[in-house]
């Protein structure tokens, strides 16, 4: 297998295994989309598409979710009366708090017998590998990314 497959199957495992040993028990949308609206609030749904790189009309679905399990507000953009920004609540925090710890424990754990130098060497590849990653050319606008429909 090249290198490259070998690396994107040892993400897979990686994001797999980090979800068995945190027992997830929310919906990964949820952590995901949290983390951005903590990292940048407040955002208009079309900014959290754009940060999150989703859909409009997908963010809004899980938005709304969001908002109806009290993880996030809603207020009125002082600019634009039609637009809402949205704010993470204490519930959302504390929600997000435990699920990014979990997922550090579990990291923690894996990692327990790695050298500070190896961790400290993981980390910078891995933030250097996702920024190179996020700079490269995106898919023209004819190219339509392939998405198994939930049935």
């Amino acid at each position: 297998m090249e290198p490259t497959r070998q690396l994107l199957e040892a993400v897979f495992d990686l994001i797999g295994a980090l979800k068995h040993r945190a027992g997830e028990r929310e919906d990964p949308a949820t952590v995901f989309l949290l983390r951005h609206i903590r990292a940048s609030t407040p955002l208009r749904v079309s900014d959290l598409a754009c940060s999150s790189r989703l859909d409009v009309s997908t963010v809004s679905r899980h938005v709304k979710q969001l908002d109806d399990a009290g993880l996030l507000t809603r207020t009125e953009d002082p600019d634009d009366r039609r637009v809402s920004r949205l704010h993470i609540t204490d519930q959302g925090r504390a929600l997000l708090e435990e699920a990014m710890g979990a997922r550090a424990e579990a990291l923690a754990e894996g990692m327990a017998g790695w050298s500070a130098r190896d961790r400290a060497t993981l980390t910078t590849l891995l933030t250097r590998l996702a920024r190179s990653v996020d700079r490269s050319p995106q898919p023209s606008a004819g190219d339509t990314p392939r998405v198994m429909e939930n049935r």
